[in-house]
C-alpha cells in the first residue's frame, strides 16, 4: 500500500473519503456476517432440539421392556441398624422375620509389643487366606518396616496397622479381608521369627484323626487279664445307638475292636463317664439261696423227702473288697499271641470329658482291646473315641487372636441359617438383597410391596421431558408481534418458522401422545387420563388447553400403579401378537417414531446440523473472498487519490514557475 499524505495538494480528507467508500463496499459482508449468525444460531438451536428428542427417547424406553419399574419392589426393614434390605423385580410381596445372631467376622491377629527402635531379624514367611497366597520376604529392621513389607507384599488378602502401646513400644495388627471363617489367615515360615515378635505361639494342629467306638453287646467278652478278679455278680447294658454302655455292680469286660487302631505318641482314649454309688438304704439281694439239711417227714402214713429251708436264717454278710479304685478302663495290645494290657484308674468324682494318653504306653502299636471295669455302683461310659492329633503342616497358631473368623448366624422364620459374609446376602430371601449392619434379640420384619414411588418418577420424568420440548418447539415456530417502542409493524420470529420437517415432528408427536392403545389386560388402561394424566384441568383456560402440555395427578397415578400395574405396564408397551415382543404401547410408538430424528450416525436432525454447518462453511468463504477484495479496492482507491495529489502538486509547481518567469508574484491561495 502506498504512503500518502491525504490532502497536502488537494485540501481534501482523502482518508476519511476512502474509509466512507470502504464501508459502503462492506456491506455485503455485514450482511454475510448475519447470515453467518443466523446459520450458527440455528445450527445450536438444532443441538438443543437433538437434547429435547434424546431425553424423551430415553425417558420412552424407561416405560416399557426390562427397563420398566412398574414391577419393581421395595423391601422396608423394621430395623436398619441390624438389617438393611433392598428387593428386585423378582421379589415376592410380603413379610419375612429374620434375626441376626451373630455377624461374620474377620480373622484379625496381634503381635506382642515390640520397641521400635529395636532391629529385627531377616525372616521369610507367607500369608494364605481362601487359597490365596503371598510370600512375605523381611530383611530385617525396625517394626515399621515389617508393616510396610507386609503391605508390599500381601495388601490382597490383608490389611495391616502399627498400634502405639506405651513408650516407643509398637503392636502390628494383621486383618483378613475375607470375612467369616473362609477368611481365616494361615501363616507359614519364619517360626522363630515370627514367635520372637509374639505374632504366633508356635506350630498349630491342623485337625485330628477320630477313631469312633461303637459298642456292640457280641462283642464285649469277660476279663481274661492277669489281674486276679473275685466273681463278678453285675450287669452291662448297650445303648440302642451303640453309643454308651451301662455297667452295674462289679463287672470287668473286655470289647473287641471291629478294626485294629494304630497308636502314635500323641494318641488319646476320649470318653465321657457319669458314676452312681449304690444307695446306702437299698435292701441287699442274696446272690444264692441257702439250702438247708435233707429232712425226712411222715403224713398220714407217705414218707416225704425234702429240705428244711429256713425262712429265719440271717443272710450272710460279705465282707466289702477293697480294690485299688472303683472304675477305670484299660487297653490290650497282641504282640506275637502275647497279651499285654494296661489298667488307667478313673477318679469316680470326676466330672466330664476324660483323656487317657495311651500313646504314651503303646506308640507304634494296635490296639486289639479295650477294658472297662466297674467294682461298685452304676457307671456309664459314652462317646468313646481313640483320637490322634495330626500335625498342622507347617501352619502356625497365632498367639493374640483378637477376632477369630466367624460366619454370620441367622434365623429365618425360626429356620438358623450361617453366611460367610454381611453384605450382598442374595440367597435367604427371594429376589432381596440383605446386609447384615448388627445382631438382635428380637426378629427383624422385612416386608417386600410394590415400589410405586420409582414407577411414579419415571412417568412424570417423562412428562416433564415431553413438556419442556412443547416450549421449546414454540420459541422454534413462534410469530410473534415485538413490543419493544417503534417496532410497531415488526414481528418476533423463531429460527424455524415455516420449516415443515420441524411443524410434522411436534404434530405426530402429539398425536402419539394423545392416542389411544389397545391392551390384552382385563383391566386396559389405554389412555393417558385413565391414569391422572391430561392436557389439563376439566374447567381449564383453551390457551392452556391448546399448548398440549400435560399434567400429572400424582394421587391418582400412584393409585392407579397400586390396583391395576398390569393395566399401566400395557398402556406403554404391550405385545399385541403374542411373540413376547413388545410391539405396540405409547412409549413404544414414541420412541419408534423418533428414530428418524435421533437414531446413531445420520439422521434427520443431524442432516439439518449437517446442512448448517455448509452454509456456515460458504459465508466463511464469502467473506474471505469480500474482505480480499476491500483489500484490494482500497489500495487502489489509495493509488488514485495519490495520482490526484501528485498532478495537482506538479500543476502548481509549473504554475509557480510559469509566475516566476513573468515576473509575476503568486496570490495566495484563499
Amino acid at each position: 500500500m502506498p504512503v500518502t499524505m491525504s490532502g497536502i495538494s488537494s485540501g481534501m480528507d482523502t482518508d476519511a473519503i476512502i474509509n466512507k467508500l470502504i464501508e459502503v463496499e462492506r456491506q455485503p459482508i455485514r450482511q454475510l456476517e448475519i447470515d453467518k449468525r443466523q446459520y450458527q444460531s440455528r445450527k445450536k438451536a438444532l443441538n438443543q432440539l437433538k437434547g429435547h428428542l434424546e431425553d424423551i427417547e430415553k425417558r420412552a424406553k424407561d416405560l416399557y421392556g426390562f427397563r420398566a419399574s412398574f414391577d419393581d419392589k421395595k423391601a422396608l426393614s423394621s430395623d436398619p441398624a441390624v438389617l438393611e434390605a433392598s428387593a428386585s423385580k423378582k421379589a415376592k410381596e410380603g413379610t419375612t422375620r429374620v434375626q441376626v445372631i451373630k455377624r461374620a467376622s474377620t480373622h484379625k491377629i496381634a503381635s506382642d509389643p515390640v520397641k521400635g527402635t529395636v532391629k529385627l531379624p531377616s525372616g521369610k514367611f507367607s500369608i494364605s487366606v481362601k487359597g490365596e497366597k503371598y510370600a512375605v520376604t523381611f530383611k530385617g529392621g525396625r517394626i515399621k518396616t515389617l508393616k510396610q513389607k507386609i503391605e508390599e507384599d500381601a495388601s490382597e488378602i490383608v490389611s495391616t496397622s502399627l498400634i502405639k502401646s506405651t513408650g516407643d513400644s509398637y503392636v502390628l495388627t494383621l486383618e483378613s479381608k475375607v470375612p467369616g471363617e473362609k477368611g481365616e489367615m494361615l501363616i507359614k515360615g519364619a517360626k522363630n521369627f515370627l514367635k520372637k515378635i509374639g505374632l504366633i505361639k508356635g506350630e498349630k494342629g491342623e485337625d485330628k484323626s477320630r477313631v469312633a467306638i461303637v459298642f456292640d453287646r457280641r462283642y464285649f467278652k469277660s476279663y481274661e487279664g492277669d489281674k486276679t478278679i473275685d466273681k463278678q455278680d453285675g450287669t452291662l447294658n448297650v445303648s440302642k445307638d451303640g453309643n454308651s454302655i451301662d455297667v452295674q455292680g462289679m463287672l470287668w469286660q473286655e470289647y473287641l475292636l471291629p478294626v485294629e487302631s494304630k497308636v502314635k505318641k500323641d494318641t488319646l482314649l476320649t470318653f465321657d463317664f457319669t458314676h452312681k454309688e449304690k444307695g446306702a438304704d437299698e435292701e441287699p439281694v442274696p446272690f444264692r439261696v441257702e439250702l438247708g439239711p435233707e429232712e425226712r417227714t411222715v403224713i398220714k402214713g407217705i414218707e416225704l423227702k425234702g429240705y428244711n429251708v429256713s425262712r429265719l436264717r440271717k443272710i450272710e454278710k460279705k465282707e466289702k473288697k477293697k480294690f485299688d479304685s472303683v472304675l477305670g478302663v484299660g487297653v490290650v495290645v497282641q504282640e506275637k499271641n502275647k497279651r499285654n494290657e494296661r489298667l488307667y484308674i478313673v477318679d469316680k468324682g470326676a466330672k466330664g470329658k476324660q483323656e487317657i494318653p495311651i500313646g504314651n504306653d503303646f506308640s507304634g502299636k494296635k490296639i486289639h482291646k479295650i477294658i472297662f471295669y466297674c467294682n461298685e455302683g452304676t457307671t456309664t461310659f459314652a462317646n468313646a473315641k481313640i483320637v490322634t492329633p495330626l500335625k498342622g503342616k507347617g501352619l502356625l497358631d497365632p498367639k493374640n487372636e483378637i477376632t477369630k473368623p466367624a460366619n454370620a448366624v441367622l434365623k429365618i422364620d425360626g429356620i438358623e441359617v450361617e453366611r460367610d459374609k454381611n453384605e450382598g446376602l442374595t440367597d435367604l430371601i427371594e429376589g432381596v438383597t440383605l446386609n447384615i449392619n448388627g445382631t438382635s434379640k428380637r426378629p427383624v420384619s422385612v416386608s417386600v410391596s410394590p415400589d410405586t414411588e420409582k414407577a411414579l418418577e419415571t412417568i412424570t420424568g417423562f412428562v416433564e421431558a415431553y413438556n419442556k420440548y412443547l416450549d421449546y418447539h414454540k420459541e422454534l415456530i413462534k410469530t410473534e408481534r415485538a413490543t419493544k417502542p417503534g417496532q410497531r409493524n415488526k414481528y418476533e420470529r423463531g429460527l424455524f418458522v415455516g420449516d415443515m420437517t420441524i411443524v410434522r415432528l411436534e404434530s405426530t408427536l402429539r398425536r402419539v401422545v394423545n392416542n389411544s392403545y389397545p391392551s390384552r389386560e382385563e383391566n386396559p388402561v389405554k389412555m393417558f387420563p385413565q391414569m391422572g394424566i391430561s392436557t389439563g384441568d376439566i374447567n381449564a383456560a383453551w390457551e392452556t388447553i391448546k399448548e398440549g402440555k400435560l399434567v400429572v395427578d400424582a394421587g391418582k397415578v400412584e393409585e392407579t400403579l397400586r390396583e391395576n400395574p398390569d393395566g399401566v405396564k400395557s398402556f406403554f408397551g404391550s405385545d399385541t401378537d403374542g411373540d413376547n415382543r413388545v410391539d405396540n404401547g405409547m412409549a413404544y410408538t414414541v420412541v419408534n417414531t423418533l428414530k428418524p430424528y435421533v437414531s446413531f450416525g445420520k439422521n434427520i436432525i443431524v442432516n439439518k446440523i449437517d446442512l448448517e454447518n455448509e452454509n456456515i462453511k460458504l459465508a466463511n468463504d464469502r467473506i474471505e473472498r469480500q474482505e480480499e477484495h476491500l483489500k484490494k479496492y482500497e489500495e487502489k482507491l489509495r493509488k488514485k487519490f495519490a495520482t490526484m495529489e501528485k498532478a495537482l502538486t506538479g500543476a502548481k509547481a509549473q504554475k509557480n514557475w510559469m509566475n516566476q518567469q513573468m515576473g509575476t508574484t503568486p496570490q495566495k491561495e484563499k
